[in-house]
């Protein structure tokens, strides 16, 4: 099944005319449809298809500017919404307002997209490097989080002048990679004077076919966050490392204590048991029952302990994961490292005094101590840029020590990691506890694999079947078996 969803952005400074131009405009916005794709076809045969009629975009708002005089452009000098940027999404540059004139009194201008979560923390590295410096100017584009991957894949697919993109995870940019849409800049990395041995272990895998095409910014880490008056009022030690079947015994036991759910469960990540193992969903069959063994733990939580909400209820009410575990709706909460920020966030707000405290994330039996999972945050530079060297410029200071101490200020854990990062990153968080995001063994939770993306979906979606009853466990992974194996068939061909 293949879903559309048509999106709109009409310049908002643009008075048309009668004729052909105003058809024209109007079948190049009819362009700006983001495709989502749950099966049949990949994303790369609809960015080819966007490709197709790039220079046909490009010239319909090249004229918009010829009778208009111009178009929005990527607003202020450090920060632009999404609505002030819509006009200019697929729209080039004005090359006079990019590049230094004849004088070298104007800098040369960047764009970079990102998502409005990550706002707080990078507007104050690109301030600060704007401020450092004068040749160059970085403009700041937020997009709202829930729309951004999608409108990323028009903006690549189109070859628009964007220079730098914020991009989700490793199985993203091996995505971009591979249809041509990002910078290789491996050699730039070389020359840079970047310590990536401060990346840790992960850097080692990121990367498409042995050439770097992004940075990181920042790491996720998942860990363990709980109510500590909830421990204390049921007379419960507060947790330490455990595996999962003890964490199940502890969630249930603090369900039948204090009367609320032992702990929560976000419907997003099904196969992370499997991954503490090293196994992805594109494994080998042979090693499904791993992947098994996540989705029995889940269906143990939500519907046999009954100890977490439910994924029906879940998936019924919607309800925000954090405000359930602030509001001491659940004692529990295996989470990312950005729970963090957004507890002292809430806490500025007097939104939140919550008794939040941190421990290590359960383990399989057999799996060492202290063995979690994350992923990388991604910057790159775009192929089409016509600044890649002040973009790598750019990239570089936000991906190395300049960046890093300002995410650690903001509560966030920078990729580029080291004593400073967490020294300040502990006295923003005000607890010790935190140390243990430093101090993890984090396993990469997706692997460099094109086409890895549609077989996490398949396996995603036959979890949510069982975890609503529908499925018995063999039925799920019988059935998962043979779409994986279909998938794999189509991707080699």
């Amino acid at each position: 099944m293949i879903s559309y969803r048509l999106m709109f952005y009409p310049p908002q400074d643009l008075f048309l005319s009668e004729g052909d131009f105003f058809s024209d405009l109007i079948d190049a916005f009819f362009l700006s449809i983001i495709i989502s794709v749950t099966e049949t076809k990949s994303d790369s045969y609809y960015q080819g298809r966007l490709k197709e009629m790039k220079n046909k975009i490009l010239a319909c708002l090249l004229s918009a500017t010829m009778v208009a005089g111009m178009l929005t452009g990527c607003g202020s000098s450090t920060n632009t919404s999404a609505s002030d940027a819509a006009a200019s999404d697929a729209s080039p540059e004005t090359s006079a307002a990019a590049a230094s004139d004849s004088s070298g009194s104007k800098p040369t201008e960047l764009s970079f997209y990102i998502w409005d979560d990550e706002e707080t923390y990078i507007s104050q590295v690109v301030d600060q490097y704007n401020a450092s410096q004068d040749k160059v100017k970085v403009n700041l584009t937020v997009i709202p989080s829930e729309e951004y991957d999608d409108k990323l894949k028009v903006l690549l697919a189109a070859d628009s002048d964007v220079d730098i993109v914020d991009i989700r995870g490793l199985s993203q940019v091996t995505t971009y990679a591979s249809t041509g849409s990002l910078l290789d800049i491996t050699d730039r990395i070389a020359s840079s004077g970047l310590d990536t041995s401060r990346y840790g272990e992960m850097w080692k895998n990121a990367n498409v076919d042995g050439k770097n095409y992004a940075l990181p910014t920042r790491t996720t880490c998942w860990e363990l966050y709980y109510n500590a008056d909830l421990f204390d009022k049921a007379g419960i030690a507060y947790p330490k490392q455990m595996t999962w079947e003890e964490y199940g015994d502890l969630a249930k036991e603090l369900t039948e204590k204090t009367g609320v759910n032992g702990g929560y469960w976000v419907p997003w990540i099904y196969q992370f048991a499997a991954v503490q193992q090293g196994v992805y969903v594109d494994c080998d069959n042979t090693d499904n029952d791993k992947l098994a063994y996540s989705l029995q733990l889940l269906n143990r939580f939500y519907n046999v302990d009954k100890s977490h909400m439910s994924y029906a209820d879940m998936t019924a009410n919607n309800p925000e994961y954090l405000g359930e575990f602030e509001n001491g709706k659940c004692a529990m909460l295996p989470n990312g490292e950005w729970c963090v920020q957004m507890l002292l966030a809430d806490e500025k707000k007097g939104a939140s005094k919550i008794n939040w405290q941190v421990a290590p994330m359960p383990v399989p039996d057999g799996v060492d101590a202290g063995t979690t999972w994350g992923q990388f945050q991604f910057a790159a530079v775009t192929s089409t840029s016509k600044h890649p060297d002040e973009s790598f410029d750019f990239l570089k200071y936000l991906c190395g020590e300049e960046g890093s101490v300002i995410y650690s200020d903001n509560g966030m854990i920078h990729a580029y990691s080291g004593d400073s990062a967490k020294e300040a990153y502990m006295k923003a968080a005000g607890k010790d506890c935190v140390s243990i995001f430093f101090d993890a063994k984090k396993i990469q939770e997706a692997p460099n694999t094109v086409g890895y993306d549609e077989i996490l979906n398949a396996f995603n979606e036959d979890a949510q079947l069982y975890l609503l009853g529908e499925k018995t466990i063999d039925e799920t992974m019988d059935d998962f078996a043979k779409q994986k194996d279909e998938i794999k068939s189509k991707n080699s061909n």
